[in-house]
């Protein structure tokens, strides 16, 4: 005889079939630790597991079909915010037909020696963006000379130059070494004794200026069904910290501009993109003749970081999780956060007491508000859910705040203070100074202070030769350092990495990121 509730019994009278629909209609929500957050390198993504990578990739704003059709040119955004995910998110796609990508690193060429570059002119900016035009221009030729669609395959005045530049090692990947050597001598690159070049010049040999406009009426006039990408990475490893990129940088992004407009002019079959940081971009603007321009008609922000806070469950970087996650599953939707708790506990060091903040707040805060940061940071405490080291977790799939804690901590510490220091590369002297940094930081153990306690905490260490104004201007910009600022009522805190244009207040007080107080354990 059953004994129970009417519900019970009415929904056990159902014939099986109708109690199987219904339990159809409410499927299983995934376990936190089957959920998908990626990898911190988009590159090591594709390579391990392509299929993963295009299912869970996020393309914010439609951006690649803006660089396809050749609308814009120019991906803009602070480091962290997916522009190499873009690039290979292109380049793994090629496969569907519409497109060949080919993306080339910045970081395997000689960049400071470009403006060195003897192209036949005098030393100059001018020289350096045509130094920039001709590497483009190599690189361009290399990728339409893969699609065996172009009509440039057919050319034997094109096959030719492109073997003699092959052998000069300005196509492929001795490009690097070949600047090298063009940046101490003239490079000659013989004439071949058929077509325009042949009819038109005088001389033999031509050097890099001479041969430029030529490159340019072959791959503006050049035929496919395809159309054609180069991207240009690494930028971000590069022109981030240090002045003295700056001419080889601004002559970079001139001459993508200068070939790009002969391209569209032309209806050409393709374009060149630069993946830049919108800071960098901004610094040498004032260098830049059309800057405004590239900016408002030509650059595609890739800047998760709009309404980030105020928009709640809504921003989109909660979005891009939630997406991401969704997309790998093979599923309609998940929402990450409804896995965690409304508030985190926090203890308190100091009197033992705990504080709790709102999770999205919490969760917020350990970041630079950049999808890096966040994906990388649900991934630890997946990691440590999966683990299992602190049980099986709540029935109703909630994580655990020890779970939650731990993983935050794991984030701090394995991820977000290797992710500081990288930020120092490109400026001379980099590993060194974020060492010494990093070491100045920690040694003043408090979450707020001043310029001249960090420069106590600096003369103390050993190697320490950068001025400490310098290293806090670097810590600011890399986001692992805030300023305190005063308001009317109360005080608040001021990251650079949620504005754009904030600028660093040396002589006042400095607030470390709550992801490095995690990390090091420091008082509050």
């Amino acid at each position: 005889m059953y004994v129970g509730s009417a519900e019970n019994f009415t929904h056990w009278s159902r014939p099986a079939a109708i109690r199987q629909a219904s339990r159809a209609e409410v499927p299983m929500r995934p376990a936190y630790r089957d959920l998908y957050f990626g990898k911190s390198d988009a590159r090591n993504e594709v390579s391990e597991d392509q299929s993963s990578f295009l299912k869970s990739y996020v393309d914010l704003s439609e951006a690649s079909s803006e660089l396809v059709c050749g609308r814009k040119f120019l991906v803009l955004g602070p480091k962290g915010t997916g522009k190499s995910a873009l690039a290979w998110y292109l380049q793994a796609t090629e496969n569907e037909g519409s497109h060949l990508v080919l993306v080339k690193d910045a970081t395997t060429l000689p960049l400071s020696e470009v403006p060195r570059v003897q192209t036949g002119q005098v030393a100059g900016p001018e020289r350096t963006v045509v130094a920039w035009k001709f590497i483009i221009l190599c690189n361009y030729l290399e990728l339409l000379l893969r699609d065996t669609d172009c009509d440039l395959q057919f050319s034997k005045e094109v096959q030719r130059v492109s073997k003699l530049l092959r052998d000069f090692g300005f196509m492929g990947d001795a490009a690097g070494r070949a600047l090298l050597k063009a940046s101490s001598t003239t490079v000659e690159i013989p004439i071949p004794k058929l077509g325009t070049i042949y009819r038109r010049e005088s001389k033999p040999y031509l050097n890099i200026y001479n041969l430029v406009p030529y490159l340019e009426d072959w791959l503006s006039s050049a035929q496919s069904s395809s159309r054609h990408l180069l991207v240009v990475d690494g930028l971000d490893s590069i022109f981030l910290n240090d002045e003295k990129y700056d001419e080889s940088l601004s002559s970079l992004v001139q001459a993508a501009y200068s070939v790009n407009q002969r391209l569209m002019s032309s209806k050409a079959s393709g374009s060149v993109v630069l993946l830049v940081r919108n800071d960098a971009f901004s610094r040498i603007s004032l260098s830049l003749p059309d800057s405004q321009k590239m900016r408002d008609d030509l650059s595609f922000d890739l800047d998760w970081r709009v309404l980030s806070g105020a928009a709640g469950v809504n921003a989109p970087l909660i979005r891009l999780a939630n997406q991401k996650a969704a997309k790998a599953l093979e599923i309609d939707s998940v929402h990450v956060l409804d896995y965690f708790p409304k508030r985190i506990e926090v203890g308190q060091r100091r009197n033992g007491r705990s504080r709790s903040f709102s999770t999205l707040q919490y969760l917020l805060n350990m970041t630079r508000h950049t999808p890096r940061d966040l994906l990388r940071l649900f991934e630890e405490i997946r990691k440590v859910e999966s683990s299992e080291i602190y049980g099986n977790g709540n029935p109703r799939g909630e994580l655990r705040q020890d779970v939650i804690r731990e993983g935050v901590l794991q984030y701090s510490t394995k991820y977000f203070v290797g992710a500081i220091s990288n930020e120092f590369v490109g400026f001379e002297g980099g590993p060194e100074s974020a060492s010494v940094a990093l070491s100045a930081l920690k040694k003043v153990d408090k979450q707020e202070f001043d310029a001249d306690e960090f420069e106590v905490a600096l003369k103390e260490l050993d190697g320490a030769t950068v001025p400490a104004t310098r290293l806090l201007s670097l810590l600011f910009y890399a986001g692992a350092i805030g300023n305190r600022v005063a308001g009317k009522t109360e005080s608040y805190m001021h990251f650079y990495h949620r504005r754009d244009d904030s600028e660093v207040y040396l002589k006042g007080a400095f607030v470390l990121h709550n992801a490095l107080v995690h990390a090091w354990n420091i008082h509050r």
